[in-house]
C-alpha cells in the first residue's frame, strides 16, 4: 500500500468527509442566502417608493459570501481536528497525511465556496423573477469574472491556507486567536512598508506618485513599467519584485508545510 498517496483512497476518504459535512456547508449557505432574503424583505417594509437594488451590488454580495464562507470553512468543518479527544477518531482514519490535507482542501476552499455561490446566486435569481420591480436585473449578469476576481480569489486562498494552518495549530479559542495573529502580522509589515516610504524609498515612491504607478500592480506584465524606468533604484526594484515572491510563493508554501508538519507530528 502507498503510505503517502493513493487514489483509490483519497477518493475514498473525499466522499467520506462531504458526506459527513455536507449538513455544514448547506448550513452555511443557507445562512448567506437568508441574509439575502432579508435584506429583500428590509426593502419591501422599509424602503418604500425606493428604486430597489442594484444587481452589480448583489453580485459583490454573492462573490464576498462564497469569499467568507471559504474563510471560515476550517475553523466550522474540521473546528476538532486537534481536539484530544474529539480529534482520536480522525487521525485514526486509514489514510496518509497528504490524503487527509487534500480533502481538507477540497471542501474548504472548492466545495464550500461553490455551495454558497450557487445558493445565494439561486436566491437571488428566484427573488429578481419575483418581484424584478425590487430587484433590478439578474445578478448574474453582472457577475465579472476577470483579472480583478482571480487576483481576488487567489489572496483569498492564500489567507485561507494561514487559516487553515492556524486552525490546526491552536486547540482553543481558534478564531480569536487566528484574528489576533492576523492583525498582529498586518501591523508588523505595515510598520514595515510605512519605514519603507518615509526613509529607505522616499524619492522612488514619490516618482511613482508622479508617474502614477499603483504599488500593487495587478498584471504581471504591467512589471514592466518599473523597467522601462530607468530612475528607479535597483535595491527598490529588488525589493518589490522580492515581496512578490514571497507573498505569492514563499508564504502560502510555508503555510501548506506548517499544516501537513503539524497534522504529520500532531499528538492527542
Amino acid at each position: 500500500m502507498n503510505e503517502f498517496f493513493d487514489i483509490n483512497r483519497f477518493f475514498q476518504l473525499v466522499r467520506k468527509e462531504t458526506s459527513e459535512r455536507l449538513h455544514m456547508m448547506l448550513k452555511i449557505a443557507a445562512i448567506f442566502s437568508a441574509l439575502l432574503a432579508g435584506y429583500w424583505l428590509s426593502i419591501i417594509i422599509f424602503s418604500s417608493g425606493d428604486p430597489g437594488s442594484v444587481a452589480s451590488s448583489r453580485a459583490s454580495f454573492i462573490f464576498f459570501a462564497a469569499i467568507f464562507s471559504m474563510l471560515i470553512a476550517p475553523f466550522n468543518l474540521y473546528k476538532s481536528y486537534n481536539h484530544r479527544k474529539g480529534g482520536i477518531d480522525y487521525v485514526l482514519l486509514p489514510a496518509s497525511v497528504s490524503e487527509k490535507y487534500l480533502s481538507m482542501l477540497i471542501n474548504c476552499v472548492i466545495l464550500l465556496p461553490i455551495i454558497t455561490f450557487v445558493s445565494v446566486l439561486a436566491v437571488d435569481t428566484i427573488i429578481t423573477t419575483i418581484t424584478p420591480n425590487i430587484f433590478n436585473g439578474y445578478a448574474l449578469s453582472s457577475l465579472n469574472l476577470g483579472d480583478k476576481f482571480a487576483k481576488g480569489y487567489a489572496e483569498a486562498i492564500i489567507m485561507q491556507l494561514g487559516f487553515i494552518y492556524c486552525n490546526l495549530l491552536f486547540r482553543k479559542y481558534k478564531v480569536t486567536k487566528t484574528l489576533l495573529s492576523t492583525i498582529g502580522l498586518y501591523i508588523f509589515f505595515a510598520m514595515i512598508l510605512v519605514l519603507l516610504i518615509t526613509v529607505v524609498f522616499k524619492e522612488d515612491f514619490k516618482l511613482m506618485e508622479e508617474m502614477n504607478v499603483n504599488i500593487r500592480i495587478d498584471k504581471f506584465s504591467d512589471f514592466a513599467k518599473l523597467d522601462q524606468s530607468g530612475e528607479y533604484s535597483s535595491l527598490f526594484k529588488t525589493l518589490y519584485y522580492s515581496s512578490q515572491v514571497f507573498f505569492y510563493g514563499i508564504l502560502p508554501a510555508w503555510f501548506i508545510f506548517g499544516s501537513y508538519h503539524r497534522m504529520k507530528t500532531l499528538q492527542y
